[in-house]
């Protein structure tokens, strides 16, 4: 049997897919497994993780137009004679279920979604399982390879990867050694990706250098500002209203961005894939939600906090509803995260810090 683990798009997606392809491997360790990712920073973190036999990249959004580069891909998953692909969670657009049937998979497992199931193709799944809305997407993952290996994983250890190497560390240590001057420091991520109106995660920059800036008072603590390029504008307007010391860092590879949140006390951001990062590291979260649910993808593990204003109608993006946008008439999908204060984060926030 030879297995392609299809992962969805997103680093924090990769995170919480990780536990169902260690338990595949440890369940089926003769198995080859080979991994698609569709973004490239996906296949960065993969790469050279002894887990995989092979880690293949196709970015859908790169090819668009590209008839000569899609007929290429087709043609390497047909070469590779895969017997079986898994389609994890969340994977409710077409692309996800044409490429492994175009690849010639003859058994081609995935989620049974409520939503979209024509025009995102998850129909053309060969062995379906029902989506659980109840479920944080670990479990939920865990259940997909659980389906195809016909046992039961509710037990199975959850174990992260690695995410960065002793060069990156050392790197971390270096850096961050002139910047806190021996003080503690706290991640902090006031973005989050903007594909597909994901930049409605993201509170707005004043309030979370305010919440940031209490946080760092009381720690005695030196704030680092991450993100990605397409986070500059957001990561300039938090390092601009913070008054305690900060630094904003430049965009840097991701296991360079996973070593130094290793170093760091606690994080501090929305919800996105640094996030996860912070979590699945061990490092102390506070994950700040809105339209997202916290129960299907906030940040895994016992030393974390979820910060949210509950309001009716949110979250507004479930495990129910997975690859529809739709919105009701009216509906903003900030209007929680708008809601939410400094004063009232910093409420939920101080206790938390209290046992860091």
């Amino acid at each position: 049997m030879k297995l392609l683990c299809v992962c969805p798009i997103g680093i924090g997606n990769y995170l919480m897919c990780y536990p169902a392809f260690y338990a595949l491997k440890r369940r089926r360790p003769d198995m080859p497994m080979h991994m698609l990712a569709l973004r490239q920073g996906i296949a960065a973190l993969a790469q050279g993780d002894p887990l995989w036999n092979g880690v293949e990249t196709l970015d859908p959004d790169k090819m668009k137009g590209d008839i000569a580069g899609q007929a290429a891909a087709v043609f390497r998953l047909r070469s590779a004679r895969f017997d079986a692909c898994l389609n994890f969670f969340p994977s409710n657009t077409w692309q996800y279920h044409a490429l492994p049937l175009l690849g010639g998979i003859r058994r081609r497992y995935g989620f049974r979604y409520e939503r979209k199931r024509l025009s995102s193709l998850s129909f053309l799944g060969t062995d379906l399982v029902a989506v659980d809305p109840a479920l944080h997407d670990v479990r939920q993952n865990l259940r997909l390879a659980g389906f195809f290996l016909n046992e039961d994983l509710s037990s199975e250890p959850i174990v992260f990867p690695r995410q960065f190497g002793s060069e990156e560390e050392r790197w971390a240590e270096d850096f961050l050694r002139p910047v806190a001057g021996g003080s503690r420091v706290i991640a902090i991520h006031p973005g989050s990706s903007a594909e597909h109106g994901m930049d409605a995660k993201r509170w707005p920059p004043e309030r979370f250098a305010a919440l940031a800036d209490r946080a760092c008072r009381m720690l005695g603590a030196h704030a680092v500002i991450i993100g990605s390029g397409d986070e500059s504008a957001v990561k300039h307007a938090v390092k601009a209203s913070m008054r305690e010391p900060s630094l904003e860092i430049e965009p840097v590879p991701l296991k360079k961005t996973a070593a130094l949140l290793s170093k760091c006390a606690c994080c501090i951001a929305n919800d996105s894939g640094i996030m996860h990062m912070a979590a699945c590291l061990g490092v102390p979260t506070a994950g700040i939600f809105g339209p997202t649910d916290e129960k299907r993808n906030g940040p895994w593990g016992e030393k974390n906090l979820l910060i949210r204003k509950p309001m009716p109608g949110f979250p507004v993006w479930t495990a129910k509803n997975v690859g529809d946008r739709w919105l009701p008439p009216g509906m903003n999908p900030m209007a929680s995260l708008n809601a939410l204060s400094a004063e009232e984060a910093w409420e939920q926030m101080r206790p938390w810090l209290e046992k860091i």
